[in-house]
């Protein structure tokens, strides 16, 4: 027997073996799908720990659906660091950029990963083409990890890891890199399938005008590089983009023909929010077939003299010229612009068709229904039907709004046109004299695209970061052309937030710090605990005020301020391990301290006169079960401690409730609240259906909580929401407890309640708003009677204790929401249009709070990051401002 059990064991060995050479040794390249549109080359000796802290980490959180901190963790877990081929952003199924990190790793790396991100009683792998992936559980967010052969590759989409997996066997056709060599620092563009990046961040409706839009090119090496840095500096893309044999797309035609100078900028408003310039010849004759023929159009396609009378007299060079004041496509608020290598003979052509009246006159204006002839002008990108034409000089430009052409004429009598701008005449200088296409766009090119894009678009992370954008290509032979992508910060562009100072704190902090004055001056200092046990008070400069230390005793949450003395001199206080400790503004024990109790305390600190005698008492639970109101001796007053249901982990509230002082604590799925003697009051405790997140909240009269399981609960006499809304199943006059379903997944933190004025499409609502978020990072905004108002989502998972907060973060006058998610993205809202503000640091932070710290007027964004307490000062961006102005 025992030898069938050793063949047995050998047979499967070897079939394990077999197996396992089946699959090809490739390079990482072999595994960029054919649709990523972009890859990634890191710096030398980069490491999936070591890209945290490249520049183009923030952007990739901005661009992508996935949590860049993510990596910190795997990188740590490994033996040595990981090494990082390639950064491949690969177009997800939920119409986001999937990053999928190309690593190299031995054998082990797997096996250390199961063992720290497997999950009991979970699925924690499944074999896709024979390949093993790996499912990495890191809090609530999941990992997909394959090794074939020494090559890693891990993402948090499983699509993205089957796709690359697919690419790299060759069963998925692979992005055609076989004639680059990458290069550290550089960026892949793979410039056949960008319209697949375009296709995703775009509405529905347009999907089909972009689809192949790139046809006939193949992808290509792009060098980076930068000059100065923040205002005045610029950054360039740059490369040379192969053709291959197959018919170019229109646009590819249109920047790829021939290289000439440029001409028609001396026609392009300066009010222009871009404009894209491009050469190619006009057809010769009329198409055989058009989508919706108007009269004219079957006059032209039947009389091909008088077609070509009009085709013969236009050059190659023209451009669609966008306005964002102007509105978008469908209202016809864009141009379309062409030079005229014969003005006269154009005139005599459409006159002649005047007096067929096959076309009109009006103010001096063709008024025209061909979409013949607007193809003529305007290329393939015009789908104009009915417009007003104008020939200017020796250009020919036509819109659908009479306005739009008539402005052409006035702003070149006026010379205001790119062609005067010092701006535009300086990045002229840089460009070869002869190019064979062009695009720049400004700051309003956002406002003006934003109508084509889909919802959850992320443009905005890329088109905010500099305020001109610009392209450029210049054919070098039938088989290459050469391509550059600028960005630029012009010199009076105001940065929107600058690092004011950087504390290294050595640990992690143990709760948000807190704004108090501890030495008498006119400004509040910065107070926090870290892990390690150390406690600091930083001026408004970021120098050290105050040091203490709780020696192996770990802090629970955030330090607390108070004038424990009543001498108007306030004094620092902390829960640490199983003791309570106070420090004077020199960092001195106050005599008595530290109070100690029998267990670990797990509630932050509340210090306040409970029992209104006089004199401050310590509110603190422990892991006993028991809630402690302690004296100034440190003695727990007459009937305390009172022992509840389970522990106590967040912070109690202490508040006037119906008339009388009352301690409210949630306890898993109840809600106690206590008199100062320490008898619990009538009714209470109440429990409902889930755990209760955060701490309680009075509003009108009740208790506020958020649950994990995704209802916002309103504890007490007063009914508050509507009875439409009012979800919760045992609702009976008796009960005191409503309910209004707000997400499928837990709300997280504790809810606030503000007086806001939110915008919801055409209507404009007012009044007392109730903010709350979800774990899986969605924020809302509900009314008194229940009825959302406001939702946004970070798109990743909300950091699990955080609440989220109401604050005009940039000045610009408009409430804000922030919040955070849980590697540490900080995301910020304006409520009045639900607008994204990037004008935001992007570091991985916790415990973020905002405030004037130094009273100079703006604000000051302070948090944890890995490097220690930072602060940044935020400017906010002359985009919001201006806005802000003109709308008051």
């Amino acid at each position: 027997m025992n030898t069938f059990k050793a063949a047995g064991f050998f047979l499967c060995t070897v079939l394990l073996l077999v197996s396992c050479s089946d699959i090809p040794d490739h390079s990482w390249s072999d595994g960029v799908p054919e649709e990523a549109p972009f890859v990634i080359i890191p710096d030398e000796e980069a490491s999936l720990n070591t890209v945290l802290d490249a520049s183009h980490t923030p952007l990739l959180d901005d661009i992508t659906s996935s949590a860049v901190q993510l990596l910190s963790r795997i990188d740590s877990t490994a033996q040595s660091p990981i090494s990082l081929n390639a950064i491949s952003l690969y177009p997800d199924a939920d119409n986001q950029l999937a990053i999928v990190w190309m690593a190299q790793a031995s054998g082990s790396f797997i096996e250390r990963m199961q063992n720290n991100f497997y999950l009991d009683f979970s699925q924690n792998q499944y074999s896709f083409n024979d390949v093993k992936i790996h499912i990495l559980h890191l809090s609530d967010r999941r990992l997909f990890a394959a090794q074939l052969h020494d090559d890693l590759f891990i993402s948090e989409s499983s699509l993205a890891v089957e796709e690359s997996i697919r690419a790299y066997l060759g069963s998925h056709p692979r992005a055609n890199l076989s004639d680059i060599t990458p290069q550290p620092g550089h960026i892949i563009m793979n410039t056949p399938s960008l319209d697949k990046w375009a296709e995703q961040i775009s509405m529905v409706t347009y999907r089909p005008m972009i689809k192949n839009a790139l046809e006939g090119t193949e992808p290509v090496l792009l060098s980076v590089g930068q000059e100065g840095e923040g205002q005045g500096s610029m950054i360039e893309l740059e490369g040379t983009v192969p053709l291959n044999e197959k018919v170019p797309s229109h646009l590819v035609a249109a920047v790829s023909s021939t290289n000439a100078p440029i001409v028609l900028d001396q026609y392009i408003s300066s009010n222009a929010a871009a404009a894209g310039l491009f050469r190619l010849e006009p057809r010769r004759v009329p198409p055989t077939s058009l989508p919706d023929t108007t009269r004219l159009d079957s006059v032209l396609m039947d009389d091909q003299i008088a077609y070509s009378d009009i085709a013969k007299t236009l050059d190659p060079e023209f451009s669609l010229v966008m306005y964002a004041q102007s509105g978008f496509l469908s209202t016809g608020e864009h141009l379309f612009l062409r030079k005229v290598s014969d003005v006269s003979a154009l005139r005599t052509a459409l006159n002649s068709l005047v007096r067929d009246d096959q076309i009109q006159r009006s103010d001096g204006l063709y008024v025209i229904q061909s979409n013949a002839i607007a193809q003529l002008i305007g290329g393939s990108f015009c789908t104009f039907q009915n417009f007003y034409l104008d020939i200017i000089g020796d250009v020919v430009a036509i819109s659908k709004r009479k306005g739009l052409v008539e402005g052409v004429s006035s702003d070149r009598s006026r010379r205001r046109t790119m062609y005067y701008e010092q701006t535009f005449r300086n990045i002229k200088e840089d460009l070869p004299e002869e190019i064979s296409g062009f695009f720049v766009g400004n700051s309003d090119f956002y406002s003006f695209v934003k109508p084509f894009l889909s919802p959850n678009n992320n443009l905005n992370a890329l088109t905010s970061k500099f305020d001109l954008l610009t392209a450029s290509t210049t054919v070098n032979n039938e088989d290459n052309f050469s391509f550059s992508l600028k960005a630029y910060q012009t010199e009076d562009h105001s940065a929107p937030y600058q690092e004011k100072w950087l504390f290294p704190t050595g640990a992690d902090l143990t709760g948000k710090p807190i704004l108090a004055d501890i030495g008498g001056s006119d400004k509040n200092e910065v107070i926090f605990a870290t892990q390690s046990g150390n406690l600091y008070a930083l001026a408004a400069d970021g120098t050290v005020v105050m040091q203490a230390n709780t020696g192996s005793d770990t802090p629970v949450g955030s330090p607390v301020v108070y004038d424990w003395y009543g001498t108007n001199q306030n004094v620092i206080l902390l829960a640490a391990g199983n003791k309570v400790y106070g420090w004077n503004d020199s960092g001195e024990l106050l005599p008595k301290f530290p109070f100690e109790l029998d267990e670990q305390i797990t509630s932050p600190l509340v210090v306040e006169d409970i029992d209104r005698d006089g004199l401050p008492n310590t509110l603190t639970a422990t892991a006993d079960r028991k809630l402690h109101l302690m004296d100034g001796r440190g003695e727990n007053i007459n009937g305390w401690p009172i022992t509840t249901n389970a522990e106590i982990e967040t912070t109690p509230t202490v508040t006037d409730y119906q008339g009388a002082t009352t301690i409210f604590a949630f306890a898993e799925n109840a809600l106690h609240g206590w008199h100062p003697n320490g008898d619990e009051r009538t009714g209470f405790p109440k429990f409902i259906n889930a755990s209760l997140n955060g701490s309680p909240v009075l509003y009108e009269g009740n208790i506020l909580g958020n649950a994990a399981d995704g209802y916002l609960y309103s504890i007490g006499p007063n009914q508050l929401f509507a009875d439409s809304l009012n979800v919760f199943e045992t609702s009976t006059e008796s009960s005191d407890i409503e309910a209004v379903y707000a997400s499928n997944s837990a709300l997280v933190g504790t809810p606030s309640v503000l007086d806001l004025t939110v915008q919801d499409g055409d209507q404009t609502h007012r009044g007392s708003m109730i903010l709350t978020m979800s774990s899986n990072g969605s924020v809302f905004l509900i009314n008194q009677e229940g009825q959302l108002r406001f939702t946004q989502s970070m798109g990743q998972p909300a950091a699990p204790k955080f609440s989220p907060f109401v604050s005009d973060i940039d000045k610009n006058g408009q409430d804000d929401v922030i919040a955070l998610a849980n590697f540490g993205r900080l995301y910020a809202w304006e409520i009045r249009n639900g607008e994204r503000i990037y004008s935001v640091p992007t570091s991985g932070m916790q415990y973020p709070i905002v405030t004037d710290i130094d009273g100079d007027g703006y604000n000051e964004l302070i948090a944890q990051t890995r490097e220690g307490l930072r602060t940044w000062t935020i400017f906010g961006t002359d985009d919001e401002n201006e806005g802000d102005s003109e709308e008051s």
